[in-house]
């Protein structure tokens, strides 16, 4: 008896919009139910996802859904539900990745039959503490197949985080579709599962051995079951696995799983769509830095509704393939509505939250400062600059100092700036820093992109014609300039805010205007790499090599795979080199990776010993969804499509800066730009602001500076509020609270009282009693505002229009391809045997190419003029079928052979 999996792998969002892929669901749902009916044995995975069955739901209204509901709970003992709302992209993803659980399990409950086991089969490649935040969520065991690095074939493995959580793993040796549509072809089907069987085998001692039946967006799930065969849930199947295993076949793993040479894991797509990015990570943060903290502060669960939709929109939108931006345009502009939505129910919210903030303020300025570390502040606003300093884990009465500031639009040639921290010198388009004897380069580069929405492929330097630069506005204390730089792909102007800080702000407008380029701001100067990353701080090198697999893997190697050597990287919020005791690094809002990349005339002869440089990607330009030849990849990623969307052509605004401090001080300044304090003002007109309390509460006893803050919130039960932190370090740390806490695990289990430490590398969750505040009751008529930070995204609408010259040659090359398959289907009717059914996968590549780009043609088309909604849909559908029949037939020819 051989034990299968059977499910479907839903992308709800990729060739097709979520409106055409939805309509899919109800013929698959149920031809499920009768499957169920015939085999009460029979058992499926709903792609560990809960956004499929809401798009399932969304069809019906009224009584008709209340019957769709009623049909899931009564199948629900056959059907593995969650654990996840959305197959989300688990490199870009921080507090929302935690969320992603918390809605999965929440929708699940619904139904009944919540599956504990991470369905992790397509995501693009992990970070180091996805194992972590998996374990702390009740699910202890994985599916997996993209990042594992494999010199010879295993099944079974355990991967740990750097905390030392370990979950149990499955990977998928032979894919996620090695018995997909197995009862497509019955007169070998027995022989194709044999020799599937035969070519696992080897590599476990059981049988249970990774046999899938499923495949992408395939609407018809099938019951190959026999009196060989059984289908089981993914946590039968790997309970057994690890209880029958010899212990010498499971591989173990540590950290980050990112190797890209078995199977893609598409490094490129961390800045595809560059705008989306920006717009995810500010929704993040002024969701869990922002709003929730309020919310917990003032003890309103009213906003509750609110607050979950806008998680659900998030999200949403962190689906892999959405937020990698490799779909069609239509997708991502659905994405870029998801956002706006979030922002309104942001601004709504805020506005009434305030109304609540206003009864325990002082009146003045007072500053929420939830970070562990006291941190300097300094904004210009309305020709004054503003520096305060914000004590540590309170809400505090603070004292601004003001500055005038003069404006100008001065032409300059050089600027020289001086600190206490570092010397900086800026010429021809060049920043140069100073620090002791540590010297260091920042400048723009343009480089040509080859690559597709997947894959980068940076290659030769582009023409970047540096136009002058300005003096914008000064100070004593403080400088503003302004670079500007032309080319025919993109113009851009850097901002540079100079202080007394030991940070330099670095804003990026820009405006695309060309394609296939890639947009770097690169630091040049030596030392080890250190990357932030969700929860966590890792060190990587400058370059990964990939060797060609071993004999033994080659015949595992069934897509799409990087090739040679990797150097891109994922990052949130900061990438530097460290040397000696010191940090030099790039602090980003938005952008989630980073290249080595380099180019000749990076280094100025002599100025540096190094030629290495570690670049912010702050943008790319592609034309294509995929492309079938891209440097550095093998095979083809996904559909071939023209995106005018994801050429990027708008205005948009990317806030970074560029801080050299001690390594120890470093996360002060990181948080000082990354998580400022709320700055409120609260003001009576006519009123004194004396005589009120400075430190309205504090939230920490004591905390050691080098723990991360993550979120504040009501908690789930509504009993109280909890508090998430993450030590970044390898030594174990100490907070100590006013009052009692309790530990929670991510779902926010009660675990024990909390002992005041925190271990190396650990994500910890704290519930503690609601705050009781003291109220300023005489306050009457008073208003509060936030001063400091803005929140929101400075980006424009697509600029883009679809070239009609591409167009024509996508419909020129459908109706050539209509002609082959013609061809081809005559000579079918003239051949028989393997020949025929080789003529047949040779037509289903065509038919796959060609309704690829007339689709591609009708959406682009559909910009520029009118065209049938309903001729799309029918393409799709088409198209969905071919895929599948192709690859069906590939199976088929596979086993003739």
């Amino acid at each position: 008896m051989y034990y299968i999996i059977s499910h479907t792998h839903w992308d709800r969002e990729w060739f097709a919009p979520t409106d055409a892929t939805k309509k899919m669901l109800p013929s698959l749902f149920q031809k499920l139910f009768q499957l169920i009916d015939n085999n009460p044995e029979y058992k499926f995975v709903l792609d560990g996802q809960m956004l499929l069955v809401k798009d399932y739901l969304s069809n019906f209204q009224g009584e008709e859904r209340k019957k769709a509901e009623d049909e899931l709970k009564k199948y629900s003992k056959n059907i593995a539900f969650g654990p996840y709302y959305g197959q989300i992209d688990w490199r870009v993803s921080e507090e929302s990745s935690i969320r992603n659980i918390i809605l999965g399990n929440q929708e699940a409950k619904n139904f009944g039959n919540i599956m504990k086991i991470g369905w992790l089969l397509d995501n693009f490649g992990f970070l180091s503490q996805v194992a972590q935040i998996n374990s702390q969520c009740e699910i202890e065991s994985c599916f997996l197949w993209r990042g594992l690095k494999m010199k010879f074939p295993k099944i079974g493995f355990t991967w740990s985080s750097p905390d030392g959580s370990k979950i149990h793993g499955i990977y998928l040796l032979d894919s996620y579709r090695n018995i997909m549509r197995l009862k497509d072809y019955p007169d070998v089907m027995e022989k194709r599962l044999e020799l599937e069987i035969n070519k696992l085998k080897k590599y476990s001692k059981t049988n249970y051995l990774p046999l899938l039946n499923g495949y992408d967006l395939d609407p018809v799930p099938e019951d190959p079951t026999d009196g060989e065969l059984k289908t089981v849930f993914p946590d039968e199947f790997i309970k057994e696995y690890f209880n029958q295993e010899d212990p010498s076949l499971i591989g173990e793993y540590v950290g980050e799983l990112m190797d890209g040479s078995i199977v893609s894991v598409f490094p490129g797509s961390l800045s595809t769509r560059q705008y989306l990015k920006i717009m995810n990570w500010h929704s993040e943060y002024i969701l869990s830095k922002v709003l929730e903290p309020l919310i917990a502060i003032v003890d309103n669960s009213e906003y509750d509704k609110e607050i979950q939709k806008a998680w659900e929109y998030l999200v949403m939108n962190l689906v892999h393939d959405s937020i990698g931006g490799v779909g069609v345009d239509q997708i991502h502009e659905d994405m870029e509505e998801r956002y706006n939505k979030i922002k309104e129910i942001f601004e709504s919210t805020l506005n009434k939250v305030l109304d609540k903030v206003d009864q325990v303020l002082p009146l003045g300025y007072t500053c929420l400062n939830l970070n562990p570390q006291e941190l300097p502040v300094l904004f210009e606003n309305k020709e004054t600059l503003y520096r305060f300093s914000a004590p540590s884990g309170s809400l505090s009465k603070v004292d601004l100092k003001k500055y005038k500031v003069r404006y100008w639009e001065k032409p300059i040639n050089s600027f020289h700036w001086e600190n206490k921290h570092f010397k900086a010198i800026v010429e021809n388009g060049k920043l140069h820093i100073k620090k002791e004897n540590k010297d260091y380069l920042i400048k723009p580069v343009l480089v040509e992109d080859k690559g597709d929405e997947y894959s980068s492929a940076f290659d030769k330097e582009l023409n970047l014609t540096f136009s002058g630069m300005r003096l914008k506005a000064r100070s004593d204390n403080y400088s503003k300039i302004a670079l500007d730089f032309t080319s025919k792909e993109v113009d851009f102007t850097l901002s540079l805010t100079f202080s007394e800080l030991p940070y330099i702000n670095i804003e990026i407008e820009s405006l695309g205007k060309g394609s296939d380029y890639g947009l770097l701001l690169s630091l040049i100067g030596g030392g080890d790499i250190n990357a932030g990353a969700p929860f966590d701080s890792v060190k990587r090198p400058y370059e990964i090599k990939y060797e060609e697999p071993e004999e033994e893997m080659k015949k595992f190697l069934v897509a799409a795979r990087e090739i040679a050597f990797n150097n891109v990287f994922p990052m949130k919020d900061y990438v530097g080199l460290e040397k000696d005791d010191y940090f030099a690094a790039f602090m980003a809002k938005g952008i989630y990776s980073y290249t080595t990349h380099s180019t000749t005339s990076l280094t100025p002869s002599g100025a540096f010993s190094s030629k290495k440089a570690v670049s912010l990607i702050l943008l790319r330009s592609v034309s294509w969804l995929s492309l079938e030849n891209v440097k550095g990849r093998i095979g083809d990623a996904g559909p071939v499509m023209y995106t005018p969307g994801a050429e990027v052509k708008r205005k948009m605004k990317i806030e970074t800066a560029f801080c050299i401090s001690p390594k120890n001080d470093f996360l002060k300044y990181k948080n000082s730009f990354i998580n400022p304090p709320l700055l409120f003002y609260k003001h009576i007109n006519n009123s004194s602001l004396e005589n009120q309390a400075r430190v309205v509460h504090k939230f920490y006893s004591s905390v050691d500076e080098n723990i991360e803050f993550v979120n504040m919130k009501p908690s789930i039960d509504k009993e109280g509020m909890t508090l998430r932190f993450f030590n970044p370090t390898h030594k174990k740390k100490e907070i100590r609270l006013p009052q009692k806490a309790i530990k929670t695990d991510l779902l926010e289990n009660e675990l024990e009282e909390f002992d005041g430490t925190i271990k190396p590398k650990e994500i910890l969750t704290l519930k503690i009693p609601k705050l009781s505040l003291n109220t300023f009751s005489d306050d009457q008529g008073s208003k509060v505002n936030i001063v400091y930070p803005k929140f929101t995204w400075d980006i424009s609408e697509d600029l883009s229009k679809p070239d009609i010259s591409i167009i024509n040659k996508m419909e020129r090359e459908v109706r050539d391809l209509k002609e082959q398959i013609k061809d081809i289907d005559k000579k079918i009717k003239e051949t028989q045997g393997i020949s025929r059914y080789e003529l047949h996968f040779e037509k289903y590549k065509l038919m796959r190419k060609a309704l690829e780009l007339e689709l591609s043609s009708l959406y682009n088309r559909s910009k520029i003029e009118r065209v049938d909604s309903s001729k799309i849909e029918h393409i799709i559908v088409e198209l969905n079928d071919v895929r599948i029949k192709r690859r069906g037939i590939e199976f088929l020819l596979a086993t003739l052979k």
